[in-house]
């Protein structure tokens, strides 16, 4: 991994962004880019294709940018005047990793950011919370069906697991014949030893699968979560997940992931029906009632 790309608000809660975002570029040793949509006067017209721009005399970004990142060689700052939306599908494949904040809601300018992200760039997701998050992962737990897109997730993510060197495959009593072996192979050349464990996920619909998933992890006291195409039309959107603490959004509402941080791989830039992982829409509308 080599580049990381960040869009911040300037809002309060930006700068424990920030702080993290260098935390996980340490841990994967990966630059830092740091964009910004800086917001025009009222009325002004916004560039459809994100140009960089002069920072603005009263930028709130870049002040916490320079609190946080100063004087690092490892992280830049940039300021657009143009939508989130637009910066991160225009950016984002010119990077190895997306990070952003967890989505508080289901309908503007976050979804915006986040539905770029997913389908537009070809590139994993990382959401981040609003708590710091410790690095690097201590109790990583790997969701295993035996599909493509799940083992993309979870190649996707080994930045994340090398520095731990070790992972739990997390196998669904449902997942019928996914045989773990290869995977565990595979793994362990790439310096993760990892061992199996079941939980129960026949008979379940998409939501359920996603809960009785996110219920296993917590069980196992997991700080991260990787997953990818669990849910019902989830194939089609090929996501790729990862959850420590914050989160990430499934398949049509899956509320306990909305505080998991999450690595998503959307290949196909064909925009199914804005599915993620679990089987739930992208929603971020409730807090959850814990996180992991």
């Amino acid at each position: 991994m080599r580049r990381i790309l960040l869009l911040i608000d300037g809002e309060a809660g930006c700068r424990p962004m920030l702080a993290q975002a260098l935390r996980v570029g340490e841990v994967t040793g990966a630059s830092l880019t740091v964009a910004h949509p800086a917001v025009p006067a009222p009325g002004a017209m916004l560039d459809e294709v994100p140009v960089v721009i002069d920072r603005p005399a009263d930028d709130k970004a870049w002040a916490a940018f320079q609190a946080v990142c100063g004087g690092r060689g490892d992280a830049r700052y940039l300021a657009y005047r143009a939508g989130g939306g637009d910066i991160v599908a225009t950016l984002g494949p010119g990077y190895d990793l997306i990070l952003l904040e967890r989505l508080k809601r289901e309908t503007g300018a976050e979804a915006d950011l986040l539905n770029a992200a997913l389908f537009e760039t070809g590139r994993p997701v990382l959401l981040l919370p609003t708590t710091m998050l410790a690095l690097p992962f201590a109790r990583p737990v790997l969701a295993w069906n035996g599909t493509a897109m799940n083992a993309r997730a979870i190649r996707s993510a080994l930045p994340l697991l090398r520095p731990t060197g070790n992972a739990v495959l997390l196998v669904g009593s449902g997942a019928g014949k996914a045989n773990p072996e290869p995977l565990l192979e595979y793994l362990q050349a790439a310096g993760v030893t990892a061992e199996v464990r079941s939980y129960a996920s026949e008979r379940l619909t998409a939501r359920g699968r996603g809960r009785a998933l996110i219920a296993a992890a917590r069980a196992l006291e997991s700080d991260l979560l990787v997953t990818g195409a669990f849910g019902a039309r989830a194939s089609g959107s090929r996501l790729a997940w990862a959850v420590p603490r914050a989160s990430w959004l499934p398949p049509r509402r899956c509320r306990s992931c909305c505080r998991i941080s999450a690595v998503s791989d959307p290949i196909d830039r064909r925009r199914p029906r804005r599915t993620h992982g679990c089987g739930a829409m992208a929603s971020g509308d409730t807090e959850p009632a814990g996180s992991l």
